[in-house]
């Protein structure tokens, strides 16, 4: 197992220093609430969005000594050194601030490592050669990958959904302010937890599940002498090749921890249940279940997935036809066991009340290069706006019905993560889609 952990909003806390240097400039008022997002939401409602980003290279530079790490995070760091569980520090953050002064940033980070005894013989014990501060986004995955990262945890949602994350690595979103609830990831909300939240992803080599894996693979018709292969693919879960000669099967492993209360297994399972129980064939074909262990085993389809270039309207109306049968017998019983989905809802207070979050997230954008500024100017400018006209129009046309819960007749069955992502195209023509969980 090796761990990687990004270090801004992770390792450090910048909360109450943005907010001692935001009423040193008078920038803020006394009353608002000690928190780095709540400094930058009030300057730029400000119209003070150079304020913010000078003020970022200001803090992460000049007064980066000033910063606190989060309150258990070098508990855990030295928890780890003990248990001899390697981490890497792996970081986004620009050489220089945007605007201001031309701090070294990288230089001022490496110092506060060493202030707060990162490198201490006696203490931690890190290696320098193991804090890598990366100039963008792109490398920063790609270290993750190099330093074969098991595990990484990062304070931001979007960058644990980046298309280009490495494949495999069990992503941890580290959440002290209860931000993101509807967020996937495992959730990390304090260091004193991490002990408890943070160890390897299901694999069939961990004891327990290999002594229930042979017994299930045999019960459901795979011979003697099989083998397995990690196929590529996946967040939390782990997909799995068994071969025996021609016959081919897939093994999915489900992700279960406390922090993530969410049942995939059983989600999953009822998903699939329906789809075989009303005859409808556009995924692969489940073989067995083992609910202790937490398996699946499925057909293996031989097909690839299609590039962003070579869609077609055939494409897109399988993927039509698929949810229209989903829906056609939706009253069946066995639909009864599907749980709403992770971001289902059935009001339009509830839908403005998603929509909201995310646009929320969208203020917190950090601007320390160009095309971060120029994100965080149109999401000020031009997207918070319009999505206020909207919400205003919405309320204003029916505000009575606001709260009105959507009736069970009126509801519809939803792929969950649906999209040609999730889509391979075999040799016949016909789409076969896959993970409902």
């Amino acid at each position: 197992m090796l761990i990687g952990v990004d270090f801004d909003n992770t390792i450090v806390c910048y909360d109450g220093l943005f907010h001692k240097v935001a009423r040193e400039g008078s920038h803020i008022p006394a009353d608002l609430p000690v928190n780095k997002s709540e400094v930058r939401n009030y300057l730029r409602r400000a119209g003070k969005e150079d304020i913010w980003t000078e003020m970022q290279g200001y803090v992460y530079g000049a007064r980066m000594s000033e910063a606190a790490p989060f309150p258990g995070v070098k508990k855990f760091f030295n928890f780890c050194k003990e248990a001899g569980i390697p981490i890497r520090i792996i970081s986004h953050k620009t050489r220089h601030p945007f605007l201001g002064e031309k701090y070294d940033l990288h230089q001022a980070a490496t110092r506060w490592l060493e202030e707060q005894g990162f490198f201490d013989d006696e203490g931690i014990a890190m290696s320098r050669e193991h804090v890598f501060f990366e100039l963008t986004k792109q490398e920063k995955l790609q270290r993750i990958g190099l330093c074969q990262c098991t595990c990484f945890i990062d304070d931001l949602p979007e960058f644990l959904s980046e298309t280009g994350f490495p494949e495999g690595v069990h992503r941890v979103l580290f959440d002290p302010n209860h931000l993101y609830p509807s967020e996937p990831w495992t959730k990390l909300h304090s260091w004193a937890s991490a002990r408890d939240l943070i160890g390897p992803p299901p694999s069939i080599e961990k004891p327990v599940l290999a002594q229930g894996l042979k017994p299930f693979l045999l019960a459901h018709g795979v011979r003697e002498g099989f083998d397995i292969k990690p196929l590529s693919g996946g967040g939390n879960n782990r997909v799995y090749r068994v071969q025996n000669g021609d016959e081919q099967r897939v093994l999915k492993v489900y992700f279960n921890n406390p922090a993530d209360p969410r049942d995939r297994f059983g989600t999953e399972k009822a998903f699939y249940s329906y789809l075989w129980a009303l005859g409808i064939r556009r995924t692969p074909q489940p073989l067995g279940w083992d609910a202790d262990n937490r398996f699946a085993l499925f057909e293996a389809v031989e097909g690839r997935k299609l590039s962003a270039g070579e869609l077609a309207l055939n494409h897109v109306n399988q993927a039509l036809e698929f949810v229209a049968e989903l829906n056609r017998a939706k009253s069946h019983p066995s639909a009864e066991r599907i749980p709403p989905a992770s971001e289902a809802c059935f009001s339009m207070a509830g839908h403005l009340d998603c929509v909201g979050r995310r646009v929320d997230r969208l203020r917190r954008l950090e601007t320390l290069s160009d095309i971060d500024r120029q994100a965080a100017s149109f999401v000020q400018a031009e997207l918070v706006p319009l999505w206020s006209q909207v919400c205003d129009a919405i309320v204003a046309c029916a505000p009575e019905q606001m709260g009105r819960e959507l009736p069970e007749a009126e509801r519809c069955l939803s792929p969950s993560d649906f999209g040609f992502h999730n889509a391979l195209l075999p040799g016949d023509g016909k789409l076969r889609f896959f993970d409902f969980e």
